[in-house]
């Protein structure tokens, strides 16, 4: 009879290192999105400024559909939500390409094509019907706005 040790099996669903904070917070984001990025800039000259922080998993500089022009803004997605919530702090305001960065967290996930293609389609005018005229929205929005002479709130994020 043949005694064999028993085989130890790798569980993926722990990390291979432990970070000094990681503890999942699921109600932390990991994404950035970063407004005002140079038109010229490309995902390696957003990557080096962030890498510093932490282990990026994705760089995203979205393009016009139709032109194919940038857009002017980009998203950085980290490994760890800590991480990205440390560039942040550190990053905003800062000049990367000749131009001011504003950072904020992204509030969804990046979609993938086949999401982008549905979503245009449904929305493109194509759904719209053949040729029909859409009837007016049922509560036209409001003509004359008034204009109050209190000091509005600041925004968040508006200044560096």
């Amino acid at each position: 009879m043949v005694s064999c040790s028993p085989v130890k099996r790798k569980r993926y669903d722990e990390p291979r290192h432990r970070r000094r904070d990681d503890r999942g917070s699921p109600g932390q984001p990991s994404g950035l999105l970063v407004r005002n990025i140079s038109l010229s800039a490309r995902p390696e000259d957003i990557r080096v400024p962030f890498e510093r922080f932490g282990p990026i998993k994705d760089v995203y500089l979205p393009k016009n559909y139709n032109t194919g022009e940038p857009r002017g803004f980009g998203f950085v997605k980290f490994r760890y939500a800590e991480d990205a919530a440390e560039a942040k702090a550190h990053l905003n305001c800062t000049v990367i390409g000749g131009r001011e960065i504003r950072i904020v967290f992204a509030e969804e996930n990046r979609k993938t094509p086949q999401e982008m293609r549905r979503v245009l389609r449904t929305s493109g005018p194509s759904s719209r019907g053949s040729g029909r005229r859409r009837s007016p929205p049922r509560f036209p929005s409001r003509r004359y706005h008034s204009y109050s002479r209190s000091a509005s709130p600041a925004r968040r994020d508006s200044r560096c």
